[in-house]
């Protein structure tokens, strides 16, 4: 019992001198300013719409949690939807998941600030993980049910674990980071992307040396193992190599090249978009301070030089990502590249950092005027654009939604639904559904084989891509509106009807 007494005290006596530590204090407070911003926003949408990507996350977790029939697809891995599956089991609502993905969001401000004090030291860590705290696009993700912020919290962890690994010598590390990447790409597949980014770098600065080390074999057969439970359950849900099935899902076509090109610079053209004008400008300047890894490449093949490898580990996560995600997908959205912005605000972190000190050797005081104003300003641009942009998206779909629950409470649960909002229906209304075909042709011949005949409703609405005969067959079938959702209070504009068949 006193040795127990002991170590409590020893651990009382660690945590109190923890806190002590100005720069912890300064973390604390940042972790604080990010839970309040976060929780403004979730009060405002714990109960928004979900979009179609979310609503198919949320059916794939009913078919885990309650068996509910589901038609999976190659695309999507299945470890968030059985994580989440398991949660509706226990709370049978959404609060408790969209809480998960707040904290999730929080792990990824803990994770930066670890990351940019593992590669440079603590203060370009509280900086980036300041900054991370009110970037928009996170803040907007956060409040999705979709694998983009977890995928982001794994993306940063593993980061840390493999840099520790580079610094240290530390093998434990590098097999952490190889379980976390492993765990991160069953959530999201373009997880995986950094560990094109990692045999880049080896293959740079150990050359291929790097075969000889047992370890680098250890961690692969992690990332193996922890991936191999999904890829036996790929094989005999599609008869084949799951993530192949899943990469030709969105993969451009026609010439690769020219599509990465035009994928890459409509992405870079939106990077004064997603970072704001100010903040963007330093990480341009913050990546041409790294020029010395162009000029001293033949001193990076020697790998003696370690602020040289620093910058190439925080170069190779930035562009690697953001390339491979620009060759391997058809079109481009915001969403799919936030993995690469950890590199991005540490980089700028260290050039803030860097102005900082700069000005400070000339006049403390304006140094500190300097910090203050550019971080108040980003601050105020991020939460600015976050506010505008959750608040107009909050209701989005909300026909959609109030569609799905009307057909709950008004439809026999043997009912099937003609519609192209495919995943929202289904989840809210708990009926099976039938998606349109593209010809009027098809729909009728469809409706005449089973299960096709239990269609007794059919809708459309100004969401999803309709085509032009389904907004015309209701007239020519004379068919019963059942329900209807309009845009204005006259009922002149409707949004979404329901027809009865």
């Amino acid at each position: 019992m006193e040795k127990e007494n002991k170590l409590i005290e020893q651990k009382k006596k660690k945590i109190s001198e923890w806190i002590k530590e100005p720069n912890n204090l300064i973390f604390i407070g940042i972790l604080i300013f990010a839970f309040i911003v976060r929780w403004y926003f979730f009060s405002l949408t714990k109960t928004q719409p979900l979009w179609w990507d979310e609503a198919d996350y949320m059916n794939m977790a009913n078919y885990f949690g309650f068996g509910t029939p589901y038609h999976f697809i190659p695309v999507r891995p299945i470890l968030f939807s059985m994580a989440i599956g398991f949660i509706l089991k226990i709370s049978n609502s959404e609060f408790l998941i969209r809480f998960i993905m707040l904290l999730s969001s929080m792990a990824s401000v803990v994770g930066i600030y670890y990351l940019g004090k593992e590669i440079l030291n603590e203060k370009v860590g509280l900086i980036a993980s300041l900054l991370t705290s009110v970037i928009w696009l996170n803040l907007f993700l956060t409040f999705r049910i979709l694998v983009d912020i977890p995928s982001l919290t794994f993306f940063t962890f593993s980061a840390l674990f493999f840099y520790k690994y580079f610094k240290t010598n530390s093998k434990k590390a590098l097999y952490i980071g190889s379980a976390i990447i492993g765990i991160g790409t069953l959530i999201r597949l373009p997880t995986a992307t950094f560990l094109f980014a990692i045999l880049l770098y080896v293959l740079i600065t150990e050359r291929f040396r790097f075969l000889r080390k047992k370890e680098y074999w250890i961690a692969a057969i992690i990332f193996i193992l922890v991936l191999s439970p999904y890829l036996i359950w790929g094989y005999i849900q599609f008869h084949g190599f799951v993530i192949a099935q899943a990469g030709a899902h969105n993969a451009p076509e026609g010439p690769l090249f020219q599509n990465m090109l035009a994928n890459l610079k409509s992405y870079l053209s939106l990077f004064s978009n997603y970072f704001s004008w100010p903040l963007l400008i330093i990480f341009v300047l913050g990546l041409f301070s790294m020029y010395k890894i162009f000029i001293g490449f033949d001193v990076l093949f020697k790998g003696d030089d370690v602020q040289l490898k620093r910058d190439l580990y925080l170069l190779l996560i930035f562009l690697i990502p953001l390339i491979v995600v620009s060759f391997s997908l058809a079109y481009i959205e915001d969403r799919y590249i936030l993995i690469v912005f950890p590199a991005i605000l540490i980089i700028s972190s260290k050039f803030i950092l860097e102005l900082y000190t700069f000005i400070n050797k000339k006049e403390k005081f304006l140094a500190w005027i300097f910090l203050i104003l550019f971080l108040g300003l980003v601050i105020y641009l991020q939460l600015q654009s976050a506010n505008s942009l959750i608040k107009d998206k909050q209701n989005s779909y909300i026909e959609v939604k109030e569609a799905g629950l009307w057909l709950r409470q008004n439809t026999e649960p043997s009912a099937v639904i003609a519609t192209r909002s495919r995943p929202q229906i289904k989840y809210y209304s708990e009926r099976e559904v039938f998606e349109f075909p593209e010809t009027q042709e098809e729909f009728e011949k469809a409706l005449l084989s089973p299960p096709n005949e239990n269609v007794k409703y059919y809708m459309i609405s100004v969401f999803e891509q309709h085509n032009d005969w389904l907004f015309s067959y209701p007239q020519e079938k004379n068919l019963t509106a059942a329900q209807a959702y309009f845009a204005d209070q006259g009922k002149t504009q409707p949004m979404l009807v329901i027809y009865k068949l």
